[in-house]
């Protein structure tokens, strides 16, 4: 794909976040009218959550007609690669949004072979868009302005402050393992429920590492650009199909070797 064809993506990817943000802030403030589902135990589903995808997929689609879609919400309905397709998490943090918690986001990501080149993590509550094009740094525009971001100079595990990320779903008790690990070590434990943020944070260095075991590329792969692209580490991050679930582990880069260290010594 040509330079200029990748920008219009990346131009498109920081609009189209912002816009279906505001969809998403609407009804975060009148969430009491909201029906909800459940997917599965602690696994909420509202017509929020699907009426932004369907925002998303519309305007991207219009922009882009030949490029493939991989929402949270419609994902069953995909098939074939990961090749000039953009990978939409309409709002993680449903559980968050749902209870008025402020934490939660707008992930958008574009990949081509495989490869994420497009990264927009919008933070409707704070106004903050985070965002990086492959090469280019990343960057936070919010109301002071806009600026690069950077990971943390965080050096040692003892005193970090790290992300055990997990969902609430099924009982896995590796968890505990790491808990202990991390606490061996001194490290700051939180979950605050939206991986993308998180990893955006972790790109800014409000947090300085991220760690899940099972996590779905529509909540991984914009927020791991914007860590790359911030100068921070990362390890791959590897589904064995476009829907499954892999590990994913993102760092300051003065832990992220020590980090997944941490997490690979529990055979995972």
């Amino acid at each position: 794909m040509s330079d200029s064809a990748l920008i219009e993506r990346y131009e498109a990817a920081r609009w189209i976040a912002r816009e279906a943000g505001q969809l998403a802030l609407q009804y975060f403030r009148n969430r009491a009218s909201l029906e909800v589902e459940t997917k599965g135990p602690t696994d909420y589903v509202s017509i929020a959550d699907r009426d932004v995808e369907t925002v998303i997929r519309r305007e991207l689609a219009t922009a882009f007609p030949g490029d493939a879609f991989l929402g949270e919400e419609t994902a069953a309905q995909f098939s074939g690669a990961l090749d000039r397709c953009w990978i939409v998490d309409p709002i993680d943090g449903t559980h968050n949004f749902l209870r008025g918690v402020p934490y939660w986001n707008v992930a958008i990501g574009y990949v081509e072979n495989g490869v994420t080149q497009v990264g927009a993590v919008y933070d409707p509550p704070a106004d903050e868009l985070y965002h990086a094009v492959r090469g280019e740094g990343a960057w936070c525009q919010s109301a002071r302005g806009e600026a690069r971001v950077r990971a943390a100079a965080t050096s040692v595990l003892a005193g970090s402050f790290v992300v055990l990320g997990h969902h609430d779903r099924a009982f896995e008790p590796r968890y505990f393992d790491i808990r202990r690990r991390m606490m061996e070590n001194g490290v700051a434990m939180r979950n605050f429920g939206s991986a993308a943020l998180q990893l955006a944070h972790v790109a800014c260095g409000r947090l300085d590492g991220f760690v899940e075991l099972q996590l779905s590329a529509w909540d991984a792969v914009a927020g791991l650009l914007l860590v790359a692209e911030a100068g921070g580490y990362h390890a791959p991050f590897a589904p064995p199909t476009p829907t499954a679930k892999a590990l994913c582990v993102a760092a300051a880069p003065g832990i992220g070797p020590q980090l997944a260290a941490l997490v690979a010594g529990l055979g995972v």
